[in-house]
């Protein structure tokens, strides 16, 4: 299945990472017929930035329906290989929106390092409090677009107690395209989306390492 819009998308975020010397350490685009979607999932390493983060997952999800929508919405889009689809697909009313998820991996040993503590669960109970410490600044990082955030953590254990294998900060918000008059409206409100988004980060890993320095004092 042909997705243009969706690909002229992809070449602006992958021209924009480019402008800010931003090398991802993966830039993968899928595509699932069966469920009439596609997506692009970029990867940037953290761990020369911070010694408490591991890297950035950036997810952007689309499907045949948006990009119908959007063919329909933006003149000179006649001729989209997509609206010569059978009717009750071309018809589709789904407004066009992009769906994001961006997960910040952390080093969730970071905080652990060079430390010994009484218990058979300080190192969980240090990274509970690190995961506090961050949710208090949260709300006040993160956007009303933001839809969700979550906390995704693992847990295993050795003969010295429990302790975080896996720990990761989620966040899903939306953006819808519906504003815009042409693909160069929407590919410049795409690029200060993908801003917003690294701005937001920086911002993450400055409330990681601060939260990390009040935890351990």
């Amino acid at each position: 299945m042909q997705y243009p819009i969706f690909n002229t998308f992809i070449n602006r975020i992958k021209s924009d990472l480019t402008k800010k010397n931003i090398v991802p350490e993966e830039f993968s685009i899928w595509q699932d017929d069966t469920i009439n979607a596609t997506g692009l999932e970029l990867k940037i390493d953290l761990s020369k930035v911070s010694p408490f983060m591991r890297d950035i997952t950036i997810n952007f999800d689309w499907d045949m329906f948006r990009e119908i929508s959007m063919a329909k919405q933006l003149p000179d889009m006649k001729k989209h290989p997509l609206l010569s689809v059978k009717k009750s697909m071309s018809k589709a009313s789904l407004a066009p929106s992009m769906d994001v998820e961006v997960t910040w991996n952390m080093q969730e040993d970071a905080i652990i390092r060079g430390r010994s503590l009484n218990g058979n669960n300080w190192r969980l109970d240090l990274a509970s409090s690190w995961m506090e410490q961050i949710n208090q600044h949260i709300n006040e990082t993160m956007p009303a677009d933001f839809i969700i955030t979550r906390w995704h953590i693992e847990i295993d254990g050795d003969t010295k107690g429990r302790y975080l294998s896996a720990m990761s900060l989620i966040s899903y918000f939306q953006f819808t395209l519906t504003q815009q008059d042409s693909l160069n409206d929407i590919l410049e409100f795409i690029s200060k989306k993908l801003q917003l988004i690294l701005v937001r980060s920086n911002r993450i890993i400055q409330i990681a390492e601060g939260a990390a320095k009040t935890v351990a004092a």
